[in-house]
């Protein structure tokens, strides 16, 4: 069954992810204490290539972010930046697969890509803000074409 919107699928889909631990997943919204997880949709242009038919190839970018523990001890600021590995690994597994999330009628996923590694975006002493950039590039079809 498809959904509705794209980040609909994509929420669904990293709510899979086994690397996650239990915490709150949000959607463009991130709260202050560990460990939370959101998705953030990105400022890009969607169409990449558009065809006589209406169809297109697009792009849905977007980060990937949370709230971690955060320390001047090396052995919390490794496992966060281990996690980030780790979750980049799972992204190109799933998308080595042809593993997607779920997309809108008329949308046909392509390819899920690691746009950046995870890096921390904003430290404290006490917890930070981790995000790793992600695309989805999908085929659009424009409707009827009879």
């Amino acid at each position: 069954m498809a959904v509705d919107t794209i980040i609909e699928g994509v929420t669904n889909f990293f709510l899979k992810c086994p690397l996650l631990k239990n915490g709150a997943f949000r959607l463009n919204a991130l709260g202050k204490e560990p460990v939370q997880y959101t998705i953030e949709t990105g400022v890009f242009d969607p169409v990449v290539k558009g065809y006589i038919n209406g169809d297109s190839e697009r792009i849905y970018q977007f980060n990937f972010g949370s709230r971690e523990y955060y320390s001047l001890d090396r052995i919390q600021n490794t496992a966060n930046s281990a996690f980030y590995e780790k979750f980049a690994a799972w992204v190109e597994e799933q998308d080595r697969k042809e593993n997607f999330p779920e997309m809108p009628d008329k949308c046909t996923p392509q390819s899920l890509c690691v746009l950046s590694s995870g890096y921390l975006y904003d430290g404290a002493q006490k917890n930070a803000r981790y995000q790793i950039q992600l695309e989805l590039n999908y085929y659009q079809e424009a409707g009827d074409h009879g």
